[in-house]
């Protein structure tokens, strides 16, 4: 099984050098509104080449999958903060709640923003004397069931909303994710898909200015409407070595977002347990990204400390590189209860 699955890493990555993917869909790029929604929440899972649709086994799988947080039965709280692109900063919080065995809720929320902006005109280069603001606020509610030992499912029910300048816009989306364990080792397949719903159109009043020869100044208060980021995704996890004081995760994924092409993924995590006195763990992880764009490989590193049954503090901490914008720094810290 582990030669099998180094051979489909090796094969998977000489096709990528080989740019045998097909990158259909590139055309649709930029097509979508409320981008930010695209950003993904969790160190641990962007160290992984954000393949987590399969594992989803934290507080961040209120993003990724929401069936995943029936894969956990601890309460968890985790805080994320991202050094994004271009001075903008991510910052989330998800919670989880179990009912009982096979009911559990969750609870989220993300917001991406930066200081203030100069306005500046063509006549006004050098700026006007005003700022505006961008800002997207996501707020989440999620519930899952395990139906079974191996099937579970959860829907996410969310509200963005997103400002820039004095242009507004919101809208109410959906989740959905399945998650089932094959039964053949560890290995599991997961389903999901993010951001789904109905077109959103901006509102209010934008400044303009007017064409030749006059110039006079105006504003826009009609706009095209657009639809939201929808991503759908497969992924298909496995532990290919799992002793009681490491194992190694692995993880495939396929993306599918409505307004870029087709991206794949792959991911490992090692973790090892240190025994005696303190039985911390600590764990290394790595991921690349296929037909992603401007983005490829991806690093990260985390540690598991546990304090009494059940509680516990983790920390974690990512890499991710783009290759001409620079790389994106990720911390989060979560807490089991």
């Amino acid at each position: 099984m582990i030669r099998l699955l180094l051979l489909l890493f090796i094969f998977s990555a000489s096709l990528a050098t080989a740019q045998v993917f097909p990158e259909f869909g590139g055309e649709r790029t930029g097509i979508s509104i409320a981008a930010a929604l695209k950003i993904g929440v969790g160190a641990r899972s962007a160290g992984m080449g954000e393949t987590f649709v399969a594992i989803a086994d934290d507080a961040s799988a209120l993003y990724w999958n929401p069936a995943g947080i029936t894969q956990f039965k601890t309460n968890q709280a985790l805080f994320g903060y991202t050094r994004w692109l271009n001075g903008l900063t991510h910052q989330s919080a998800q919670g989880v709640y179990h009912i009982d065995e096979t009911n559990s809720f969750g609870v989220s929320m993300s917001i991406l923003g930066i200081g203030s902006i100069p306005v500046t005109t063509e006549f006004q280069p050098r700026g006007t004397g005003e700022t505006f603001r961008m800002q997207n606020v996501n707020v989440g509610l999620t519930y899952a069931r395990q139906f079974t030992e191996q099937f579970s499912a959860g829907v996410t029910l969310h509200y963005v909303h997103e400002v820039l300048g004095k242009a507004t816009v919101g809208g109410v989306l959906f989740d959905a994710g399945t998650y089932y364990r094959t039964g053949l080792g560890t290995s599991r397949f997961a389903v999901a898909v993010s951001n789904f719903g109905g077109k959103m159109t901006p509102s209010g009043s934008v400044p303009t200015v007017g064409a030749l020869p006059d110039f006079n100044g105006g504003t826009q208060s009609s706009f095209q409407s657009f639809d939201p980021p929808i991503n759908f995704r497969i992924g298909f996890a496995m532990e290919p070595i799992n002793e009681e004081t490491y194992h190694l995760t692995t993880s495939l994924q396929l993306n599918h977002p409505n307004d870029n092409a087709e991206n794949y993924c792959l991911g490992a995590e090692y973790w090892t347990k240190f025994l005696g006195s303190f039985p911390a763990e600590v764990s290394a992880r790595a991921g690349w990204k296929i037909n992603a764009g401007d983005e490829n490989l991806s690093l990260g590193a985390g540690a598991f400390v546990p304090i009494a049954e059940p509680l516990g503090i983790s920390i974690d901490y990512s890499y991710s590189n783009f290759k001409t914008l620079g790389g994106v720094h990720r911390l989060s810290a979560g807490f089991r209860f």
